[in-house]
């Protein structure tokens, strides 16, 4: 230890020394991992700084150490807040261990040390920022500051100023001080101009950097981002803190306040605990989505030891119900799976919610592949007119009603799509469209009689408040936008009379509204493209400072929407852009079809890939809905829509 100076200190009984304070040379520590503090302000002592110690070897005496500056506090000061009376700094005033509210900060303290009035009862704790505001102010080294945010040097002011904007953090909280620069009329709060460069928090695994202004090379994505922590937009010109290596970005303020975790805060309202939680596994669905929506309409799933053996499903003259949506054989129960089903495992799909079945029981009937959920065969007949679906009435219809599809007219139901493969007069003969998620599907729907209204099962199940992983800190409600928003999930348009989605249920976030569609993904799919499992994620951007691109359209992604993503392979996809979970997520693939004289060998309904056009019209039908030869030997295929028509006007 090298001696400055020694001070008489009214704290401690013994002459108290200046020194370069070194840890591992003071005798006092006895445990290394220990925090060191100021005897005065309680706050950490710092190596290599100046400090005085006691260098008494008693151990109690050499476990006195304060701060330079805590030590050279005036012992009697006057203050601007108390001008009447002078204020002295004090030890234990008030007796060991009481708490105390400082006059300036209104802060409750139990600081052995404070500046008091002994006429008063006025007193200010050491550590208040407000501390020193005038001439007189206790440190004038910080009475001037340069700081790296603005080119001129800046001032303290002498009164707090509670009515300006901070140039850093963009508010006007609390009656502290702020340092201004008198040329360029610059504002900053003094806590916001002792914010560090870097800085680490609770949400986040980077140290975060602090910038002056919106970083420029991610502007781009200025108007899509949102506080990490707040989730509320940013202001360009304001300070950030931000981890360029995750693109996460948090308000100043966010940033430095206490370690909360503000995402897992729990929601007042008790619904959300009892709320379905999405993306959801398809394999999981109809057990746990679509069966609360049997009991909400006043269903009950019954034992299975308890339904009959074998059903029909019910009669309908629609031409695409025959072939889809209904079945004209009978279904019988299958309560255990044959293990040796000429040793295959193939995967059954639900012909009526177009979602998987892993186990028994079921209906089915193995001829034609067709299975239905023993949930699903419970769907009500209608939906109850207090469901928010039937208050969505696209064509302002005077009789809505929403009943399972039943009906002997093709034309209501089939909507008119137009593709490549068929021209806008040839729509009749295309599948059933549902009208929230706005994709075809093979199953079955709900619809009104009176106007051209299509829900399909899934959307019609889905409940009122659901929790998201999109949006983990708050519940989504199921609403009609009053105008226009972007969906967080596809980044494609939600119209604001036209489309049903969910919106964030908390003011702040007002502007959060994902598609019913994109609420359902899958949470991952299996793709050709790549070995592992494709994750659906809301931001990617975790430990990936690179673009992303999609492999499929090689189009730039925005990194914090919805995309499936390998981070192994480093691989995404948009989540339009995979059959999986883009436009054929809801159509069942795989049942084969007779065609007559058309063609000897059984045609199985499928993406089409071993033939680039139709061999009955010529038209494209390369990676296409369509109709391929089940012979192996056979590359004959034929578009949707000529398969379609041919059986439309062919079946029995």
């Amino acid at each position: 230890m090298e001696n400055a100076s020694m001070i008489e200190h009214f704290c401690h009984e013994h002459p108290l020394s200046l020194v370069t304070y070194n840890k591992k040379n003071h005798v006092s520590v006895s445990n290394e991992g220990e925090t060191i503090k100021c005897y005065l302000c309680k706050k950490a002592v710092v190596v290599s700084v100046l400090s005085y110690v006691c260098c008494m070897s008693d151990d109690e005496c050499s476990k006195i150490i304060l701060h330079k500056r805590c030590a050279e506090m005036p012992r009697q000061m006057q203050h601007p807040s108390h001008p009447q009376h002078p204020l002295t700094l004090c030890i234990d005033q008030y007796g060991q261990g009481y708490s105390v509210i400082c006059s300036l900060c209104r802060r409750r303290f139990k600081n052995e040390f404070c500046y008091h009035c002994y006429l008063c009862e006025f007193d200010i704790d050491i550590s208040c920022e407000q501390l020193g505001m005038d001439d007189n102010y206790l440190f004038q080294d910080e009475r001037f500051l340069s700081h790296l945010c603005h080119r001129h040097p800046l001032m303290l002011q002498r009164k707090p100023a509670s009515i300006f904007l901070c140039d850093g953090c963009g508010t006007n909280e609390g009656e502290e001080m702020a340092y201004t620069c008198s040329a360029c009329e610059f504002w900053v709060h003094k806590s916001c101009a002792s914010f560090p460069m870097k800085k680490e928090i609770y949400h986040h695994h980077h140290p975060l950097s602090l910038a002056f202004s919106f970083p420029l090379k991610h502007t781009k994505y200025l108007a899509a981002y949102k506080c990490d922590i707040c989730c509320k937009r940013f202001c360009p010109t304001y300070w950030v803190y931000f981890c360029n290596r995750c693109r996460f970005f948090a308000h100043v303020k966010c940033a430095t306040r206490g370690n909360i975790n503000l995402l897992t805060e729990k929601e007042e309202d008790d619904d959300s605990d009892h709320a379905i939680q999405l993306p959801i596994s398809l394999s999981d669905f109809s057990k746990e989505v679509i069966t609360s929506f049997i009991i909400r309409h006043g269903g009950s799933i019954i034992n299975v030891d308890d339904m009959p053996t074998s059903v029909t499903m019910p009669s309908t003259n629609s031409n695409l119900s025959i072939l889809f949506n209904y079945h004209k054989h009978p279904l019988s129960l299958i309560k255990v799976d044959d293990d040796d089903d000429n040793g295959k495992n193939e995967m059954k799909v639900c012909d009526l919610c177009i979602t998987p079945i892993l186990s028994p029981p079921y209906y089915s009937c193995a001829d034609c592949k067709y299975f239905v959920h023993l949930t699903c065969y419970f769907l009500p007949k209608t939906i109850s007119d207090d469901d928010p679906l039937c208050e969505y009435r696209p064509r302002h219809c005077q009789n809505h009603k929403l009943t399972l599809y039943a009906s002997s007219e093709d034309k209501q139901f089939l909507f008119c799509w137009t593709s490549s493969s068929c021209s806008s007069e040839d729509g009749d003969k295309s599948l059933l469209f549902c009208r929230m998620c706005e994709k075809l599907t093979t199953g079955i729907v709900y619809s009104c009689q009176a106007c051209d209204m299509m829900i399909d099962v899934k959307c019609a199940s889905l409940p009122t408040i659901i929790k998201h992983a999109s949006h983990p800190s708050h519940k989504l409600i199921k609403r009609v936008p009053g105008k226009g928003f972007l969906c967080v999930g596809c980044y494609g348009y939600i119209w604001s009379d036209l489309d049903i989605a969910y919106c964030c249920g908390n003011n702040v976030c007002y502007d959060f509204w994902i598609h019913t569609g994109c609420a359902m993904l899958p949470p991952s799919i299996k793709h050709r493209w790549d070995k592992h499992p494709l994750l659906l994620t809301f931001d990617a951007s975790m430990d990936h400072p690179s673009d992303f691109y999609c492999e499929a359209c090689e189009e730039e992604m925005h990194p914090k929407r919805g995309m499936y993503h390998c981070r192994e392979c480093d691989q995404s996809f948009h989540t339009y852009c995979l059959p999986e979970s883009g436009e054929h997520r809801n159509i069942k693939f795989g049942r084969q079809f007779e065609f007559g004289d058309l063609h000897p060998h059984p045609l199985t309904y499928n993406i089409v890939s071993l033939k680039y056009t139709c061999d009955r019209c010529g038209r494209i039908a390369y990676e296409k809905p369509g109709f391929e030869c089940a012979n192996s030997n056979c590359n004959y295929a034929l578009c949707e829509y000529c398969g379609l028509e041919y059986l439309c006007e062919h079946h029995n």
